[in-house]
């Protein structure tokens, strides 16, 4: 009869430990909400941020609902037609942004709206190294909001000239000069029905 032997159970797989997986979850979600933030700052569909980057639209919708694991490339690339640094977009050195640290005032001249008549722009009033709020002006179809979409914070919408059709999840509204809505963008909304002479004040706060 053989010597009967101790034979070695096998290694299990290697699985990640639920505070690593946590981190990891964590890291990927702030990057999603930094390249989505700078996006909508810098007034850039997903369309147009694909094409600046050389990266799919599909691409980048996956890197802000933090679905993708994108490479450094991918990354230097985004923050490029950001016009960020790449360690701003991975939040080095960002800390805690909670508080109103100073930073420097930022004095905007806007277009008049005789000179507004035609074409469409988006005007970033948002001051540099501001952390609590975005805004800016926009003429004509309203960017990423022409669809239903839907994000971290607050947005206030305020018509200023022409007309639109806001929704916010299942309420909507016309909106008319002199016109606002203040929402938790956490609703799904979209502005839709735009007037050729649209233009409105958005406002965002941190997200």
């Amino acid at each position: 009869m053989p010597e009967s032997r101790d034979v070695p159970a096998p290694a299990p797989p290697t699985v990640d430990s639920p505070v690593e997986a946590s981190a990891a979850d964590r890291a990927t979600a702030q990057l999603a909400k930094v390249v989505a933030s700078a996006r909508r700052t810098a007034g850039l569909t997903l369309a147009a941020t694909a094409a600046g980057s050389g990266l799919s639209p599909a691409y980048v919708s996956q890197i802000e609902s933090g679905s993708a694991n994108p490479t450094v490339r991918s990354l230097a690339q985004l923050a490029k037609v950001l016009g960020l640094e790449l360690h701003e977009l991975l939040g080095a050195g960002r800390g805690d942004t909670s508080d109103n640290s100073p930073f420097p005032a930022r004095f905007t001249t806007l277009p008049g709206l005789s000179a507004m008549s035609d074409g469409q722009g988006i005007w970033n009033m948002t001051a540099h190294d501001a952390t609590m709020l975005h805004s800016r002006l926009i003429r004509g179809e309203p960017s990423d909001h022409a669809r239903p979409i839907r994000h971290a914070g607050e947005e206030l919408v305020v018509v200023l000239a022409g007309q639109c059709r806001l929704r916010v999840s299942d309420t909507a509204r016309v909106l008319n000069p002199a016109d606002a809505c203040h929402f938790a963008a956490s609703e799904e909304h979209q502005i839709t029905q735009t007037s050729d002479d649209l233009l409105l004040l958005v406002v965002l706060t941190k997200e």
